[in-house]
């Protein structure tokens, strides 16, 4: 599933800041750490459309601790995708990601260099795939190369169908939420136009765990919000809210897609 609506355990700890660490105490500025200013490094240039505000931009990025006696000022790795999917400007992303990608084109690479209040501000963040954690703070240098941008259609929406209304706790953006989920890829002339199943938790045994500020798709995040523990939700996903216009596993380019999600708890 990670491969799938994760596509790599990497929280992007913006907005709500769910999964990192609490924020610090109150911080005098002569008690932060020194900070760079934000720098951005072309280091390939791409082709076609740039990213503008609201595309769907499928991404590879790694995020170094940033460190001014390392080459390119690159600590250690602390974070980092092959494949993320991100909607730009809608507050999902480091903010210092938003705004470093906005311009960029298909193919494009770049270095960005992010003070602290550009990056994980005043929370801790820690990776479980990574060795290294960031501390409050910190600031660090990411490198972005974009793999494919999708245009958004300004009514895109999810359609939300409740099939049972849960009585437990509501989805908080601060919080990890524990789900069951079945996706189908969307068919019209299917029985409840659930088509080609592609992925489910419950046929692997194990729930599924996130916050909504990780790399899952728009339309889950969107999708969830107002769900209460024992609450059962049906998502149907246009592929602006899903995995645009990309060809995924078993997911053709384009596609709709339908979720079942039972919110079993929320951390």
């Amino acid at each position: 599933m990670k491969s799938m609506f994760q596509l790599i355990a990497s929280l992007a700890c913006v907005a709500a800041l769910t999964a990192c660490g609490a924020p610090a105490s109150t911080n005098k500025a002569e008690d932060l750490p020194p900070q760079p200013a934000y720098l951005k490094t072309e280091l390939a240039a791409g082709s076609g459309d740039q990213v503008v505000a609201n595309d769907l931009v499928q991404v590879t990025y790694s995020t170094f601790l940033y460190d001014s006696t390392k080459p390119n000022s690159r600590g250690a790795q602390v974070d980092g995708s092959p494949s993320a999917i991100y909607a730009i400007g809608t507050g999902r992303w480091l903010p210092g990601a938003d705004q470093g990608v906005i311009g960029m084109r298909k193919g494009g690479t770049v270095q960005l260099v992010l003070p602290s209040n550009l990056a994980y501000g005043v929370y801790t963040y820690k990776n479980p795939a990574f060795t290294t954690g960031v501390a409050a703070n910190t600031p660090v240098v990411m490198e972005i190369t974009v793999l494919g941008i999708s245009k958004p259609s300004p009514s895109a929406q999810v359609t939300i169908i409740d099939k049972t209304i849960g009585t437990g706790a509501e989805v908080s953006a601060t919080k990890t939420l524990v789900v069951h989920y079945t996706g189908w890829v969307y068919d019209k002339t299917a029985a409840d136009q659930h088509g080609t199943k592609f992925d489910s938790s419950v046929d692997k045994g194990t729930p599924f765990e996130f916050t909504l500020s990780s790399s899952v798709i728009e339309g889950w995040k969107r999708g969830v919000v107002g769900m209460k523990v024992g609450g059962k939700r049906t998502l149907i996903i246009p592929p602006e809210l899903g995995y645009g216009f990309t060809a995924q596993t078993n997911i053709p380019a384009g596609s709709t897609l339908i979720f079942d999600i039972e919110l079993l708890s929320i951390k």
